[in-house]
């Protein structure tokens, strides 16, 4: 797929000049669609803010509703058994969805002319892989990352001086089947080793979900880099 469309979207948009902007980045099978009600959980009036969930770019074959952000089963092999060829396939994945993530975010931004520092990039699972892949690679100050449920792929030292400045926000479920939760304490590990601003949240109990628990946490996240 080419980076100059523009990525699916669905969209909560309860203020016609809103002073921040969410971008939602679903989960591996998942949808804008199906992700954007989180934003009615989420949302804080007195915050103007509108949110905007992203379709993923590539289909799922022999899944016709799901979408993804880069191939789990690159040339059939699993992620965690890949070699050098599908970790290429699944690198060039990445960067074509960070364009796409980049080319909607500008675009939005721009018709409501506010700047980077007042968007947030919230994902849950691959999303929120994403979310971190997008903050390494963009070369802007952003209000916030919200990584849920997620985990960071990368083991490389952080060179982006725009990352270290901008806030990041980590949870994840104790008793979560899809990624362990020693996915969590890996990440917390890496950003704590490169020195970036953030904060985590072991969620007791919680499964591979966005709890009541965790959006009020976030809700605090971004109420205070807003």
């Amino acid at each position: 797929m080419g980076t100059n469309k523009i990525l699916n979207s669905s969209s909560f948009l309860p203020h016609q000049k809103p002073k921040k902007i969410i971008f939602m980045l679903h989960g591996y099978g998942d949808s804008a669609d199906n992700f954007v009600h989180i934003a009615n959980h989420l949302n804080q009036i007195e915050l103007e803010v509108n949110y905007i969930a992203l379709n993923a770019p590539f289909p799922i074959i022999n899944y016709s509703l799901g979408r993804q952000w880069f191939d789990l089963y690159p040339n059939g092999i699993y992620i965690s058994e890949a070699g050098s060829k599908e970790i290429n396939i699944i690198r060039s994945e990445i960067l074509t969805s960070i364009k796409l993530i980049e080319k909607n975010i500008t675009q939005i931004l721009d018709t409501y002319q506010l700047t980077y520092k007042d968007c947030f990039l919230v994902g849950f699972s691959q999303g929120g892989m994403m979310t971190f892949e997008f903050g390494n690679y963009f070369k802007e100050i952003l209000g916030g990352l919200a990584i849920l449920s997620g985990s960071i792929m990368s083991d490389e030292l952080v060179n982006n001086i725009f990352l270290a400045k901008t806030p990041i926000f980590i949870s994840h479920g104790n008793l979560d089947e899809v990624l362990p939760i020693k996915a969590f304490y890996s990440a917390c590990d890496y950003l704590s080793k490169n020195k970036l601003r953030f904060e985590s949240h072991m969620m007791d109990g919680d499964s591979h979900t966005i709890s009541p628990e965790v959006i009020i946490l976030l809700q605090k996240f971004i109420k205070k880099n807003v």
